[in-house]
């Protein structure tokens, strides 16, 4: 009678066990993608939009920003809170990664929609008086009631990906992939 015997199959059954581990666990591929989605919509606000560029802003919008020299205004940049507060997270459970913001005007400018804006009145913070333009005329007045209005919000889709993003995910969990079977070697 021929007897076959296998050395070390606990060791190989242990192996088999670790690495199942790692693969359900790929913490260190996630953080990854995360950091590379991040990227990827730092992108968008650097290019304001891509593959399309984004809606133009309006002239009330460009009036109304903070920085006075109007030619280097950018579109969702105004005070830089929107794109800060984009971040990314990955699951606890290892199923995945989201980006997105917390910031409550995020949505509306993702999705578009429209926004309703109750009459108010405008008077200066620091000048004595306002100072604007209608119909090629320069304005001043101590203060103006604004009526209600409702403001179109287009789409400007800032948490959006690129297919080289796609493929750079890929690339990221092949190389994870074969990190962890190289450890088992």
């Amino acid at each position: 009678m021929i007897e076959i015997v296998i050395s070390g199959r606990e060791k190989v059954d242990k192996a088999l066990v670790n690495l199942t581990q790692e693969i359900k666990n790929p913490q260190k591929a996630l953080n990854q993608i995360g950091i590379l989605m991040m990227a990827s919509v730092n992108k968008n606000f650097e290019e304001q939009g891509r593959p399309q560029k984004w809606t133009l802003l309006s002239p009330m919008t460009i009036a109304m920003r903070r920085n006075r020299d109007k030619s280097s205004i950018k579109i969702l940049q105004d005070t830089g809170h929107l794109r800060q507060s984009i971040a990314y997270k990955v699951a606890e459970d290892g199923s995945g990664v989201s980006v997105g913001t917390n910031v409550n005007y995020g949505k509306a400018h993702q999705l578009g929609g429209t926004s309703h804006i109750p009459a108010r009145t405008i008077v200066p913070k620091t000048a004595k008086v306002l100072r604007f333009v209608i119909n090629g005329k320069v304005v001043f007045a101590k203060k103006v009631r604004q009526k209600a209005r409702t403001a179109i919000i287009p789409q400007r889709q800032f948490l959006l990906f690129q297919p080289s993003d796609i493929d750079n995910i890929r690339d990221v969990l092949i190389e994870d992939l074969g990190e962890t079977i190289d450890k088992f070697k």
